[in-house]
């Protein structure tokens, strides 16, 4: 959301009434670890609602949104979830600032799923962002044994050589930084 083409997709599907789903929102694989972490929670618990409830204000304020997807594997963030939607205050401008802020200091952080960019520059590894995604729903939502059933569903010839590949070329692509060689690595020992 960060990106401009991205935004200007947005609109223009906005205008084409087009309705628009949002996914991800929470952020899962955030940790709250850093300084700006703990300052992104403050703030929202001294408006009166989670880190979590306003990320889903924010999306549902946007005019251009139709709706959000968000995993709720309890009942307790279904009812922080259903709260926050029926709540109506609005997120302020210095709340948005803040949300933007964040979304900037830890957009390098996860994998956003812009498979053709690692596709391109590794032909020998084309499932890339999919293992990304499946080493998320182990680190970050617990979904151990769905990300390794999803992970034995690439093809072994692939799975095999995975480690010998060099990334250096799509981690210098990676619009997010982010270290894929190590990524990878860190699934085929906690996926394979």
């Amino acid at each position: 959301m960060q990106n401009p083409k991205m935004q200007a997709a947005i609109d223009d599907c906005h205008t084409a009434g087009i309705g628009l789903i949002a996914m991800k929102t929470q952020g899962l694989g955030q940790k709250i670890e850093t300084d700006k972490d703990k300052e992104l929670v403050r703030h929202f618990l001294d408006r009166g609602f989670t880190a979590g409830q306003a990320k889903i204000k924010l999306v549902l304020q946007d005019e251009r949104i139709s709706s959000a997807c968000v995993g709720m594997h309890n009942l307790t963030i279904f009812s922080s979830n259903v709260a926050a939607v029926l709540d109506k205050t609005e997120l302020t401008a210095a709340d948005i600032a803040v949300l933007e802020e964040y979304a900037r200091a830890t957009c390098s952080g996860y994998c956003a799923g812009c498979g053709h960019i690692c596709s391109s520059a590794l032909p020998d590894a084309p499932f890339v962002s999919d293992i990304m995604r499946y080493l998320m729903y182990y680190n970050s939502y617990n979904r151990k044994n769905w990300a390794k059933q999803l992970f034995a569903r690439i093809p072994g010839a692939v799975r095999d050589k995975l480690l010998s590949i060099d990334y250096s070329f799509a981690e210098f692509r990676c619009p997010q930084h982010l270290p894929i060689g190590k990524l990878v690595a860190e699934a085929v020992e906690k996926l394979a």
